[in-house]
């Protein structure tokens, strides 16, 4: 079983991460804009799906986050390796427009990870002179040379001569593809796609969440889609249409992994005589169709 909604939830709110506070070129990482994450995992703005992979993922153009696959309770390096994701979370929740390089934004979801297993872990380190050896290393003496491992270096600007040297070692990294992008590079951020209200309270995280962690959500039949696909919208009714869109982002995204992989193969193209792959291209924008279809590669 993956990490749940609650181990996120639960990471988000430890007083080591909310601690942390330092900047990473224009990127402001604080406790205060992590909470923001929390609070929109809370109200439904931000999915959190158990994923089959070792390591996490945040997709900023569904707003979807796929935690790793690891039994809960999350220990301290699930935590921290969470928490990099929800850096990027953040990054999608304050930089709408996109402004923030994919670079940067890797190098503030690296220390921010880094930062707090220094602070859980005093005696952390990584050695060795392989590509990802050295980039670890030297993200443990960047936070140890910066102070970040202690509440002293709260509010500390990286110097750019240090991420420049950080970001030179990041795109020569093997089996990952940060060298595909340019320094220049942007688009890690959009905005969320659902901006409902936050939902407050004071009830313990792990209580409140766990329940909805584990929940079984039903399949979406046929029937179902057809029915919702079929529903009819004014042309200036843009919440109406924005609705039905982050329903089956959740329909999606909550269904089991065959019915998943069955509908992305169903609606990938439109096959004429099969009403719902009809009705999938006819009554949803493109856009709408590409947020959908990438929940469910998500899956896969």
């Amino acid at each position: 079983m993956p990490l749940t909604q609650g181990d996120v939830l639960d990471t988000l709110s430890d007083p080591v991460a909310l601690g942390i506070e330092f900047y990473v070129d224009k990127i402001h990482i604080k406790g205060e804009y992590l909470t923001t994450v929390r609070d929109h995992i809370r109200a439904g703005n931000i999915l959190v799906k158990g994923g089959t992979q070792d390591l996490a993922f945040f997709d900023q153009t569904t707003d979807v986050l796929l935690t790793q696959k690891k039994s809960p309770p999350a220990d301290d390096g699930d935590r921290a390796l969470l928490l990099h994701e929800c850096v990027h979370a953040m990054i999608d929740v304050y930089d709408p427009g996109g402004t923030v390089t994919r670079h940067m934004g890797e190098l503030a979801a690296y220390l921010t990870q880094t930062t707090y297993s220094v602070r859980k872990n005093p005696s952390a380190n990584r050695n060795g002179t392989a590509p990802w050896d050295k980039f670890w290393g030297d993200l443990f003496a960047t936070v140890r040379a910066n102070k970040l491992d202690t509440s002293a270096g709260n509010g500390v600007k990286i110097p750019s001569a240090t991420l420049e040297n950080l970001r030179r070692e990041l795109v020569v990294l093997p089996s990952v593809n940060y060298g595909n992008f340019s320094k220049e590079a942007t688009g890690v951020s959009d905005g969320l796609i659902r901006m409902n209200i936050f939902l407050s309270t004071d009830e313990p995280v792990s209580m409140r969440s766990s329940s909805v962690s584990y929940e079984a959500y039903p399949d979406p039949g046929d029937d179902y889609l057809i029915r919702t696909l079929m529903e009819t919208y004014a042309k200036t009714d843009v919440r109406g249409y924005g609705s039905r869109l982050r329903q089956l982002r959740r329909d999606f995204l909550y269904c089991s992994l065959g019915r998943a992989l069955r509908l992305r193969m169903r609606l990938s193209v439109r096959k004429r005589g099969d009403r719902l792959s009809e009705l999938f291209h006819d009554r949803l924008s493109h856009g709408g169709r590409a947020i959908l279809l990438r929940v469910l590669a998500l899956r896969s």
